[in-house]
């Protein structure tokens, strides 16, 4: 027997919701427009897919992944010593 879509629906949203995780992630607005620009340029259409490579290649340990942020902390890749400023 076939599910009608209203069936089918509930059934992709319980499965979504026992599959994913929702991750938040807050960014300041006026930073977002050149994240955005920045992650079209790499070929990505959204920024998930975009922070999920990202995060991807960071547990690869990839060189090249650096993280800076306003407490004076700069983090380099897995395979580089972590500098405080």
């Amino acid at each position: 027997m076939a599910m009608n879509e209203k069936e089918l629906k509930e059934y992709r949203r319980e499965y979504i919701k026992d599959t994913y995780k929702t991750v938040k992630v807050y960014i300041r607005e006026e930073d977002y427009p050149a994240i955005i620009e920045h992650m079209k340029n790499k070929g990505y259409t959204k920024i998930s897919g975009y922070i999920k490579d990202l995060i991807e290649n960071d547990m690869q340990g990839t060189t090249g992944i650096q993280v800076n942020h306003n407490k004076g902390i700069v983090a380099g890749n897995t395979h580089e010593d972590i500098n405080m400023k």
